[in-house]
């Protein structure tokens, strides 16, 4: 039978190890211009495939940003490495719509030197346009895109790791409004006499 301090030793010594790596993480900034190259060129593969153009979400891009920043700082990679599904993630920042179309996520490394951001993008997206399951959320029926870019440096080596979420909100939108009819002209003087 294990007493109460033993407990609480082999609690804090099985969180321990996933902290203890996290914590040895340096985040470093990610300019603006990461998610912005990231929105052009899916945006600009899309109009070669004669598709519309994706809206940024504010919300979708929210998510995108703390998955991606998750990711970096723990090391981690996969769709549920916090334990919650990216259309989970979708809903917690606020984000409605009407078809949850994908997530594609990329992670790269380098060192001793940290790469560019520009190469960082390019290395994503190619291989987005290069892989089919990651390339059909590219091209999906989605009408808006969050991003998110994240780096953090683990020992000697520089990561970057790339988030995008594909939402369709095109049921949501409301429809045209239908001009009303002019009102009945109901003062007597200004009605015509036979």
């Amino acid at each position: 039978m294990f007493s109460a301090n033993k407990l609480t030793w082999l609690a804090l010594l099985s969180v321990t190890p996933a902290c203890a790596f996290s914590a040895h993480a340096q985040e470093f900034a990610v300019p603006a211009s990461a998610r912005t190259t990231i929105i052009s060129e899916t945006n600009a593969y899309r109009a070669a495939s004669g598709l519309a153009p994706l809206r940024e979400s504010a919300g979708a891009t929210q998510a995108a940003q703390r998955y991606a920043r998750y990711l970096a700082l723990n090391n981690k990679t996969g769709h549920r490495a916090d334990g919650r599904s990216p259309a989970e993630r979708v809903r917690a920042a606020g984000v409605r719509y009407c078809k949850f179309r994908g997530e594609n996520w990329h992670q790269s490394w380098t060192r001793p030197n940290r790469a560019t951001v520009e190469a960082a993008m390019a290395k994503a997206m190619r291989f987005w346009k290069g892989s089919p399951g990651h390339e059909r959320a590219l091209r999906s029926a989605s009408t808006e895109i969050g991003v998110g870019v994240a780096g953090a440096k683990h020992g000697n080596q520089w990561y970057y790791v790339s988030v995008q979420m594909f939402v369709d909100t095109s049921c949501l939108r409301d429809p045209p409004e239908k001009p009303l009819p002019p009102p009945p002209d109901r003062n007597p003087a200004r009605q015509a006499t036979p």
